[in-house]
This record gives C-alpha cells, structure tokens and sequence, in this order.
C-alpha cells in the first residue's frame, strides 16, 4: 500500500494568503520588513512562506526570507543551490544569500531611516548572516520576533492530511518492529529500526523525521534520547521506541513504552502509571487553555504515583510540530503563557525512567480540535508485548 494518491501539495493561493497574513501582523507589530531564517534542519520558517527547503546533511545550507511590508518577497539561498530555489519557490525573485543578504538589507535600511525590521528564527540564525544584518541595517532597528512562528503554529486542512498521512506511516513502522519481535530471538535495537524504517520508506515515506529510538533494558532507564545500539533486546525488560517519519515534508512522532514477556511489579507500575498520565492529560486538553494549564492533569497523576516526569529541555509534556518535527508554539509546560488554539498540531508525550526498573513513554502527534485533541498517529498503546 502506498500513499502517493493522496499526498495534498499546498497550492499557491494558500502561500498567497499566507504572504498576505504575515503582511496584516507586520502592520499590527509596526514592522515595515521582516527576516525570516531557517537551516536545513529547521526548516519549517521558510518553507511555509516560500516553499522551498534547504537540503539536509551535506552542508550547512542557510535560507532566508526578506518580506518588506510594501512589496514583493525575496528568497535567499546558498549560492550554488540558486537556480534550484528559483525552480522550487513561487517567488519572483531568487538571490544568493552571502551574495545578496547585506546589499538588500542595506537597500532597505537607506529607503527606511529608523525602521522595525523583525527576524522570525532568531533562535537559530546563524552568527555570519546576523552579522550581515547588522552590518548593514544603519538607523534601522532590528527585533526579534515570533511572527511566522505562531502564524505557521495553526495548520490548514491541507497541512493536517499531510501529517495523518505520516503519522500512519509511523504507525506502520512500530507495527513492522512489534512483528519482528514476536516472531524471532536474538535481535538487536539497530536491526528493528533499520527494519522499521524500511517499511516506513516501502510505503511512501520521504525521510525521517528524526533519528529513530529503540532503548531496551538498561537503555531505556538511563537515556532520554539515545541512537539503537547493538544490545540485543531481551524478555523481561522495558522498550522505549520514538519514531516518526516526513510525508511531504511533514513530520510525524510518537513513542510507545512496551513490557517485553514477564514484567515486574514495579515495570508494571511505570509502565502503567505512564500510560494513565497521557491518557488523563489528553482528555482535559482544549482551545483557550494556558500552556501551564495543558500540563497540570497528567502530572498530578504522576505526582500522586510517586514520579517525577522526566521532561526534554525547555517543555513539559509537549512539543510542538508540523513540518519540523519540533516546532516554537504553543509552548506546553509550567512555565508557559501560551493560549492554545484550534488547529494547532504538538506532540503530547510522557517518558518516565526508573534507574533498576526500566524506562517507557508514551507520545503522539495531535492537532487539537474544538472538543479536544485528535490523535495523528494512531497505534495501540497496549504497553504489554
């Protein structure tokens, strides 16, 4: 089975009304420019207003997007990827970035005196093109802003049959892994991935979306990301799988935590505890929520369990996704402001590790509807194999 027949491009209205929003909430914030960065393996900024992504995995390749409140965009590639761009993107006008970024900056900066010039990817912006920037901006002032972020964050229709479409190919592939698993002895975490993104890719998948994770036993209890070593995988211990894969440049991710055969009562207890935190936060997610208020439910069962969740970095139990397979908003944890809205797409996730009993997570990738979340991706969360 394939899924080419119904992969939905984005058409160019759709980049068309994208350029024209971004121009409304440039006039909003007082912004007469706006620079828009993104890397190869952040794609996500540029390619939702100009349709075009820098290649992955062979040099660092830069793109960036000029948008002047008055005026057509400008896309900015690396120089011997030009002629590509120009062919990918619905722009007019196609530039070499280290060639041209600090000729239109400065173009700009001398028609606009004392200007608001925003970067959108400010986080990432490499130090070589922030210093081109403001080499040449002159009176002109440059702000950070998450303009592109949060206009990107609420997906179309379009955007989110994409995303199903992954999200059952990441399905597909822990299938592929829970097959292997019953059926032989003796395998090791790197042969089920390399298995599993096989089928992934046998079915219509682009890419991944990240590198996958399968952590058994002791892996699994000390590493909250860590690539599939040579262990073999045995009865008795606890699986942690991540896997998610690109369908047409948008990702999917979700994890499941496994009992492998005969589990302890404490494995029992993790894995479990695990799953009713995901479910009971899940269920009290809804538009107009708090970041910090989307985190409380599945952490009061954690709490109330005796864990402490083991969260990445800078989030809670969330993070966001689309065409990158993490994103900027909405920010889901204790510290966060953000106001969930309609259509907006995250991970929601759980990951509890036991140092001597195991290590489980439960994620999927969801776009939050009217009346709560709609899981993307879509395999049993039975937490017993």
């Amino acid at each position: 089975m394939g899924y080419e027949d119904i992969l939905q491009s984005i058409p160019v209205s759709e980049y068309k009304d994208r350029l024209a929003r971004t121009k409304q909430r440039m006039e909003q914030e007082g912004l007469e420019g706006l620079l828009v960065y993104s890397d190869s393996a952040r794609m996500s900024n540029v390619r939702w207003l100009a349709d075009y992504r820098a290649f992955d995995g062979v040099f660092p390749y830069p793109a960036m997007v000029f948008v002047p409140l008055i005026g057509d965009p400008i896309l900015f590639a690396e120089g011997s990827l030009v002629g590509y761009a120009s062919d990918k993107t619905w722009f007019d006008d196609t530039r070499g970035i280290r060639q041209e970024l600090g000729n239109v900056v400065r173009d700009f900066a001398s028609k606009h005196p004392g200007a608001k010039l925003g970067l959108s990817g400010a986080k990432y912006c490499a130090l070589e093109f922030y210093e081109q920037i403001m080499d040449n901006i002159g009176t002109a002032k440059l702000e950070k802003t998450m303009l592109i972020e949060s206009l990107k964050s609420i997906k179309s229709e379009r955007e989110i049959r994409n995303m199903k479409v992954a999200g059952e190919l990441a399905d597909r592939g822990i299938w592929k892994i829970k097959e292997l698993l019953e059926s032989e002895s003796g395998l090791t975490e790197r042969e089920v991935v390399r298995q599993a993104m096989a089928e992934m890719f046998r079915l219509g998948a682009d890419t991944k979306s990240f590198d996958i994770m399968v952590q058994s036993g002791v892996n699994a209890e000390k590493w909250f990301l860590a690539y599939p070593t040579d262990k073999v995988i045995q009865k008795g211990e606890t699986i942690l799988i991540d896997i998610g894969c690109r369908f047409n440049d948008y990702s999917s991710d979700m994890a499941r935590g496994v009992g492998y055969g005969d589990m302890s009562p404490a494995q029992e207890k993790l894995l479990n505890t695990c799953l009713k935190a995901w479910e009971e936060g899940m269920a009290a997610l809804r538009p107009g929520m708090t970041g910090k208020e989307a985190d409380v439910a599945a952490n009061r069962v954690m709490a109330e369990a005796g864990y402490v969740h083991f969260a990445g970095e800078g989030r809670g139990c969330a993070h966001s996704t689309g065409m990158d397979p993490e994103e900027e908003i909405p920010t889901i944890g204790p510290n966060s402001d953000d106001v969930l809205q309609e259509n907006q797409t995250f991970c929601f996730e759980i990951t509890l590790m036991e140092p001597g009993v195991g290590g489980t997570r439960v994620e999927d990738t969801v776009v939050l509807r009217k009346d709560g979340p709609e899981s993307l991706t879509n395999f049993p969360r039975m937490n017993r194999w």
